[in-house]
């Protein structure tokens, strides 16, 4: 006998998962998916403004990729279901997640694109680790030198490391260190991580990762600015070093033969050297006052957006207090119509044990069940995430029988479990 019950005990935890999975996959899906809709248009725009209005505005086109964090925030907007607009743009999106395998395969896709990354990190990781110190240049963060060619760079957001090729020029030696120390202390490398995370949630969004060269180059050109002010560097020694670096790069490519695939004309690097270079040229200090301000905006605006998003988005639970619903089956399992009671007609209230019912108002709603055969079956309360998303709330039923005039009380069963409460904590 125990272990009959057990084993219904497993099947119902089993059954309670599957639909707990079921929902979190379709309602994060749908959320995601909304917000990699929006991304697109941001990403469009940061573009358009990066190549036009930004242009020779080095910090004003590195601000310009705080628009995408109130996108990770917009998967919940009123204006997707309430607004013409909205309606055309994004909820094409929401019926298509009503079909369970396509938010299936935007989790999957959220998964591998995360498994990749994380393995591509990893991988990185373990071979920087294999690498020998250096001991031709103190810094306090880990420096590596590696046996070959290679561009030096940094890695490691909680413990940085410094990566240089072993017969990099003394010369080029003290630009090259500073330049990556800039980029760890200007936290760069969260930064990274923080854009790859985008990423992985939004994936749909190609645009995203294409854009990938394009974020980086704007942080390259801040590190440049910074590097060159706070380490009081003669801006053409550090475009020489840059040059110097880039060439030998360049070289060790014409010998392994790949210079039609990745040489810097082909693959659009050695455009971007040139304007790079072209900048650091013509570098001017910076105001330092100024760029605080341009930073304490920049973050101002981004909490006021975020504000302004969450203030237009449903709250994390959106209670159905004041809706409940009807509907009828007779004996012929013909079930009538549900009816939705918005003005508290027919189910006049209900507390946590009890529905409370207008008889009258139900025969009048009903008139075929005044001969006694069938059921009522009511539907109180309940919560949602986003317009028929929910659960929980409560049902009843009555033998049309059993009902008399005037008000009747109904046993309210609620729904309201552990899966229930980890749902509406999401």
């Amino acid at each position: 006998m125990s272990k009959g019950v057990n084993m219904q005990g497993t099947q119902l935890f089993l059954s309670n998962l599957y639909y707990f999975l079921e929902f979190v996959c379709v309602y994060f899906a749908t959320i995601l998916g909304f917000c990699a809709i929006m991304s697109v248009f941001v990403t469009g725009i940061i573009l358009i403004l990066r190549s036009t209005v930004f242009s020779k505005h080095i910090f004003g086109r590195a601000a310009l990729w705080c628009l995408l964090i109130p996108v990770i925030f917009c998967g919940k907007l009123h204006l997707y279901y309430q607004t013409y607009v909205g309606f055309k743009l994004f909820y094409w999106w929401y019926e298509l997640c009503v079909t369970r395998w396509i938010s299936v395969l935007y989790c999957a896709g959220i998964a591998v694109t995360g498994l990749a990354f994380i393995t591509k990190r990893k991988r990185l990781r373990r071979r920087v680790d294999h690498l020998y110190d250096s001991k031709r240049f103190s810094s306090k963060y880990t420096i590596k030198e590696y046996l070959g060619q290679v561009s030096s760079f940094c890695t490691g957001c909680i413990k940085p490391v410094i990566v240089i090729p072993e017969d990099i020029d003394d010369s080029r030696l003290f630009v090259v260190i500073r330049h990556e120390e800039t980029h760890i202390r200007l936290g760069h490398l969260w930064i990274l991580l923080a854009y790859d995370i985008l990423r992985t949630l939004l994936w749909p969004n190609i645009l995203l990762h294409i854009c990938v060269r394009f974020f980086k180059r704007d942080l390259e050109d801040v590190c440049d600015a910074v590097t060159i002010q706070r380490g009081r560097i003669n801006a053409y020694d550090y475009g020489e070093a840059i040059i110097g670096c880039a060439k030998d790069m360049l070289d060790i490519r014409k010998k392994l033969g790949l210079e039609n695939g990745m040489s810097f004309a082909v693959d659009d690097s050695f455009m971007a050297l040139r304007k790079r270079l072209e900048r650091i040229a013509c570098h001017k200090a910076y105001n330092t006052r100024t760029l605080t301000a341009l930073i304490v905006v920049t973050i101002m605006l981004v909490v006021a957006g975020i504000g302004l998003v969450k203030a237009g988005s449903y709250e994390r639970i959106n209670y159905n207090d004041e809706i409940s619903s009807v509907c009828f089956s007779n004996n012929f399992n013909d079930i009538s119509d549900i009816f939705v009671d918005y003005d508290k007609s027919v189910v006049t209230g209900y507390d946590d044990e009890y529905i409370y019912v207008d008889a009258d108002a139900l025969f009048e709603k009903y008139p075929e069940s005044r001969t006694g055969g069938g059921y009522f079956y009511f539907s109180v309360g309940g919560y949602y995430k986003i317009p028929g998303i929910g659960g929980g709330g409560g049902w009843g039923e009555i033998d049309a029988g059993d009902i008399s005039s005037g008000t009747i009380t109904i046993i309210n069963h609620t729904e309201i479990d552990i899966w229930n409460r980890i749902i509406m904590w999401l």
